[in-house]
């Protein structure tokens, strides 16, 4: 063989151990890739589980939250609301206050116009017991002046009736007698009952 040929088999023989040499590195870093793109897969599906995991606590903790800012307005509209009702007793005691305070001032002056009243009425009462007592005395002195007057008439009356017992009996006389005659035309003398 010729130089030309010896020196082809040396390369060609040496690019083939290079050649393998290159293979079992590609071969070794592809196997050593492959291991690392499994590793990472498998970090990678770790962490999607994670994520997974993590927006399920997310949620939940986002459900926590917003059930706590549920009850926490149920629990301030409650309050809300008690405390309007407070507000609204208070107002309702304040005006029933107000409205017992005038009524009580209203009874006060009452009171004290009553009692100006009775006091006034008292005096109107003591001095009608006087006018009373006076006028009993008056009635009293009357009813022996009348009595008095009475006894006057009662014997009067006897008188007069004495008298005009006596007058019917001189009438009767005088016109029995034939000193008085009648003057008038067709009148008869009238001499008493």
């Amino acid at each position: 063989m010729s130089t030309g040929g010896k020196v082809l088999v040396v390369l060609v023989t040496l690019l083939t151990i290079v050649w393998f040499g290159l293979m079992s590195m590609v071969a070794r870093l592809n196997s050593n890739y492959g291991n690392a793109v499994i590793a990472g897969e498998k970090s990678l599906e770790d962490l999607r589980t994670k994520v997974k995991d993590s927006t399920e606590e997310l949620r939940k903790a986002e459900n926590d939250v917003e059930n706590t800012h549920i009850v926490t307005d149920n629990d301030r509209t409650i309050l809300r609301l008690e405390y309007n009702d407070q507000v609204k007793a208070l107002a309702e005691t304040q005006e029933s206050l107000l409205r017992l305070e005038g009524l009580l001032d209203t009874l006060e002056i009452a009171r004290t116009e009553t009692e100006n009243n009775i006091a006034v009425r008292k005096k109107e009462v003591a001095l009608d017991q006087t006018k009373l007592a006076a006028t009993i005395a008056e009635v009293e002195k009357e009813k022996k002046n009348n009595s008095d007057l009475l006894a006057q008439l009662t014997e009067l009356r006897l008188k007069f009736q004495q008298i005009s017992v006596a007058n019917r009996a001189l009438a009767s006389d005088v016109a029995k007698s034939k000193i008085i005659q009648d003057v008038s035309p067709g009148s008869p003398l009238v001499t008493g009952r």
